[in-house]
């Protein structure tokens, strides 16, 4: 273990430790909470806690690898090693009975954790002392997705760990079955606040770790209840789009709202070749939107995800996401009413989004009034429906005009709409 600054959940974490460990090596890296002076004191009751090195350098990944080369003298082949174990992760289970039922010839165990969160209403509801053990029931929430990584491995005299692993070699066989861990990275907000800046500074330093952490601050990291409860619907999509009883759209693909602003379209199963093709040599239209939602930015709703089912070589199923659109038309509903307010500023605005599209190298095949989305005076729109799209390295004037051939205006209005869309792309 290899700790710093984790005063608030050493204790806790060493004592469950010692329910199942024959000794947890510690390392401290330069704490100034009191972390080295707790675990100090706690060795003296539980023999399994060795406070073996205070390291006050930057922290580095070969600190484990320098533990492991100390002390595997005293290993023998029937022994496991916990490769890591962090100050706040809990193993709920019996770790030795889960490890005893491992085959021979498997050498390696995964944890799978459940990471527990703070959201932003858990901060305005409770009053955190900054103690873990006393905060530990207002830690309620979780992702929905478990991590899954390496944490214990089988001893062997083969093994060997450089200073530049973040585990020994050779890992061997992986056990199929994972041991659940309870991990508690943000416990209150003052914890928080000082894991952040403990992470800046050993990135700063050049340590190599921790490059997953994209936050620019640690309030990044709080989420609201709400965006949680998207996270669950978005890791289970597909059994919510099932469940699902507000359709949006019915026919060769179909289209629900699951939860309070997501649209999920599934697209219909292809046929063999089809299945066939798209399973093996083409992207599929789920993964196609997903890719040039990302591309096209503003220009149409939030990408969330997609997702895949396939049956050997064969694609079954997929999915896309995408958050539901704040505009409230269609360019359909302005197609049908002649008096509709605003109108020849939406097809002004038609003219632009083509100018934008096409700029972006993008040319719609399904470009019709149902896949347009506008407010009431044109000035935002967006367009849907983003799987048949032809990408050009140019689009000329004349190419890009004949893009509004399927939209349903006078010649009138047409002429408005070919102005407002030269006048967009005067500029290139």
């Amino acid at each position: 273990m290899v700790v710093k600054n984790e005063a608030d959940v050493i204790a806790a974490s060493l004592t469950d430790a010692c329910r199942w460990s024959d000794k947890i090596i510690v390392i401290d890296n330069g704490s100034t909470d009191g972390t080295w002076e707790t675990v100090q004191q706690l060795a003296k009751t539980y023999p399994q806690v060795v406070p073996w090195m205070r390291y006050e350098g930057p922290f580095h990944i070969g600190l484990r690898a320098k533990a492991f080369r100390a002390f595997r003298h005293e290993m023998n082949s029937q022994d496991w090693w916990n490769v890591r174990l962090d100050a706040d992760e809990f193993y709920p289970g019996d770790v030795r009975a889960f490890l005893a039922k491992v085959p021979y010839g498997y050498r390696t165990v995964k944890k799978e954790s459940t990471d527990f969160v703070l959201t932003r209403e858990d901060i305005e509801q409770g009053t955190f002392t900054g103690c873990f053990e006393q905060d530990k029931e207002l830690i309620t929430h979780a992702l929905p997705t478990k991590r899954r990584e390496r944490r214990f491995m089988r001893h062997s005299a083969l093994l060997c760990w450089s200073e530049r692993w973040r585990y020994p070699h050779p890992w061997g066989r992986v056990w199929k079955e994972c041991i659940p861990v309870d991990h508690y990275q943000y416990r209150s907000p003052e914890q928080m606040a000082q894991r952040f800046a403990t992470r800046q500074q050993a990135k700063k330093a050049g340590c190599g770790s921790f490059k997953h952490e994209k936050g620019a601050r640690w309030e990044d990291y709080i989420m609201t209840n709400h965006q949680l409860e998207e996270q669950h619907l978005l890791a289970h999509m597909e059994e919510a789009f099932r469940a699902s009883d507000k359709v949006l759209y019915q026919g060769r693909n179909t289209l629900k709202l699951i939860g309070k602003n997501i649209v999920v379209k599934a697209f219909h199963t292809p046929r063999f070749p089809n299945s066939l093709i798209y399973g093996l040599l083409r992207k599929s239209k789920a993964q196609r939107s997903y890719e040039y939602a990302l591309a096209l930015g503003d220009l149409t709703p939030e990408p969330l995800t997609w997702r895949e089912h396939r049956e050997g070589l064969l694609l079954r199923e997929s999915y896309y996401a995408c958050r539901l659109s704040d505009l409230p038309y269609t360019f359909r509903q302005v197609e049908r009413d002649k008096a509709f307010a605003g109108r020849e500023q939406i097809i002004q605005g038609v003219g632009r989004l083509m100018a934008q599209l096409h700029r972006k190298g993008f040319y719609p095949l399904d470009f019709t009034g149902g896949n347009i989305l506008t407010n009431q005076d044109g000035s935002r729109m967006q367009i849907v429906d983003l799987n048949r799209m032809r990408r050009c390295r140019h689009i000329s004037l004349a190419q890009g005009l004949r893009q509004a051939n399927k939209l349903i205006i006078t010649d009138t209005e047409r002429q408005v709409l070919t102005q407002a869309y030269i006048q967009a792309r005067a500029h290139e």
